[in-house]
């Protein structure tokens, strides 16, 4: 199979390898409105990511970083961003989504789309935040949020990813968390790795409600599991 030539499962999950290294997912952040990514993406990896998740493309690095993934967190109604962001970066962004809510986080924790995972129904935020910083994540992004750690860990948005139709979980997270952020982002969670193994799942998937791009190590079984978690 060549990588980002060829639909694999469904009718919207692909494989890809972004900037020579299989781990997609820092290097973009998409909702179901925008996707976020360098400007030194290539053109082809562009088009794909525009045909998969059919959203609309900012271009900018965050921080004068490539690593979008784990510096911004965001859904439909607004966008999380870490307070490294530079001034011109930010305006890219908000000349670019107009009606939507952003916030720069000031925190002492940056690494804000580590720490953040949402869709359009629920976030669950970090315990690292503290209350201030929950209610503005909290009005930003319009829903309910909760304080949380997926198997132990804090940095549930690098554990996890969920779209409006489903989500993916660390293999090591209990039956009982699996059911509790199913009810609560009312879509089922599955447990899987990315990536021939990897844990980390966000660091491997750039998702929405319309498709899926994943790392090119990414296993047959691998790719059937987060197809069917995501349904795409």
């Amino acid at each position: 199979m060549k990588a980002g030539k060829q639909e694999l499962i469904g009718r919207g999950i692909y494989v890809e390898e972004f900037f020579g290294t299989v781990e997609v997912g820092l290097f973009a952040t998409a909702t179901d409105r925008v996707c976020i990514v360098p400007p030194q993406i290539k053109p082809r990896h562009q088009k794909l990511i525009e045909k998969a998740l059919e959203t609309d493309i900012i271009k900018t690095t965050i921080a004068g970083s490539f690593l979008i993934g784990p510096l911004v967190a965001g859904n439909s109604n607004g966008l999380v961003v870490s307070c490294m962001v530079l001034d011109e970066e930010l305006e890219k962004i908000k000349s670019s989504i107009r009606d939507s809510n952003i916030l720069v986080l000031e925190s002492r924790y940056t690494a804000t789309g580590n720490l953040i995972l949402a869709n359009d129904r629920a976030a669950l935020v970090s315990s690292y935040f503290n209350k201030r910083e929950v209610k503005l994540i909290q009005d930003t992004l319009g829903v309910e949020v909760i304080q949380g750690m997926i198997a132990n860990r804090p940095y549930v948005g690098s554990i996890a990813v969920v779209t409006n139709n489903g989500g993916i979980i660390h293999v090591q997270a209990s039956r009982e968390e699996e059911e509790k952020l199913s009810e609560f982002f009312k879509v089922e969670f599955i447990p899987g790795t990315v990536n021939d193994g990897v844990p980390f799942i966000r660091s491997g998937i750039i998702a929405n409600s319309k498709g899926a791009i994943v790392g090119a190590r990414t296993t047959g079984p691998e790719l059937m599991t987060i197809s069917r978690a995501l349904k795409v």
